[in-house]
Formats: C-alpha cells, sequence, structure tokens
C-alpha cells in the first residue's frame, strides 16, 4: 500500500479513521499516525461539541435564571446594581446544572440500568440536586477549560 497524499511513497501506518496508507511524513505530521481530513473532522468535531456545550450551559441558565427571577418578581427593578443581583445569581446557579450534571456523569458508573421508574425519578432529583452544588464549583472551570480548547483548536493547522 502506498501513501494516500504521496502515491510513490510507501505507507507506513494507517489512518485509524478512514484507513488511508500513511507515509512517514504524513503520519509524524501530528501526535498520531492521521490523515490531514480526518484531523480536520475530529477538530471540527470537538469544536461543536465545545461550542454546543457553552451554548446550552448558559442558555438552561438565562432561561431558567430570568424565569425564575420573573416568577419571585426579583427582576422588575430597573435599578442596574438591583438588576444584576437579581438577575445574575439565578443565572449563575441555574448555569451550573450542565458542567454539574456532566462531571457527575463522568464519575458515576452506570449500573443503575434495571431499576424500578421510583428509582429512576429518586436517582434523577438526586442527581440534578448535586449538580447544582457540584456545578457552582464547576462552571467556571470547564467555562476557562473550554475557552482554553477552542483556542488551542483555532491554532492547530488542519
Amino acid at each position: 500500500m502506498n501513501c494516500y497524499e504521496h502515491p510513490i511513497q510507501p505507507a507506513v501506518a494507517q489512518c485509524p479513521d478512514c484507513g488511508k496508507g500513511l507515509c512517514a511524513d504524513c503520519a509524524s505530521t501530528y501526535s498520531e499516525p492521521i490523515c490531514k481530513k480526518c484531523n480536520a473532522k475530529r477538530i471540527n468535531s470537538e469544536r461543536v461539541q465545545i461550542i454546543t456545550e457553552m451554548l446550552l450551559t448558559y442558555g438552561v441558565g438565562i432561561l431558567l435564571g430570568v424565569l425564575f427571577a420573573r416568577c419571585t418578581n426579583e427582576g422588575l427593578s430597573f435599578h442596574l446594581v438591583y438588576a444584576i443581583v437579581s438577575y445574575g445569581m439565578p443565572i449563575y446557579i441555574f448555569s451550573s446544572i450542565v458542567p454539574g450534571w456532566k462531571t457527575l456523569t463522568r464519575i458515576t458508573p452506570a449500573v443503575f440500568l434495571f431499576m424500578p421508574i421510583f428509582g429512576w425519578v429518586l436517582y434523577f432529583i438526586i442527581k440534578l440536586a448535586l449538580s447544582l452544588c457540584l456545578g457552582l464549583v464547576m462552571l467556571p472551570i470547564r467555562t476557562v477549560r473550554n475557552i482554553y480548547r477552542l483556542i488551542a483548536l483555532h491554532k492547530i493547522k488542519a
């Protein structure tokens, strides 16, 4: 088999995603032997996942935070400082649900496959409450990590 990019060069590796042959130069371009097209697909896929997570995180936070502030009549004042406090805290608290949920999903085992419906409801309520608590810490950590990763992905030549 010869290299996909350089047909006269013999292949020394294969792209793990598409199976194309890679010569020594192409195989050493990235940290793992992968072709340019598949590497670009992986970068775009990771970029989409990060942006989706951030939109979901802050979308849920803004939606639930504003609804909470409106329902509790906290957001009806036009004083700037009061509006920031009345909307800002609920938005931050509700934005913490997604990062907390994702963190708990990574650290909890998937052993709850065969539970009755009551067990699932109880599990969901407990996980939601823990997500709120853990998410208060994880929200800034995951946000900063995602921003740095987006910057790093932008610098990678595809």
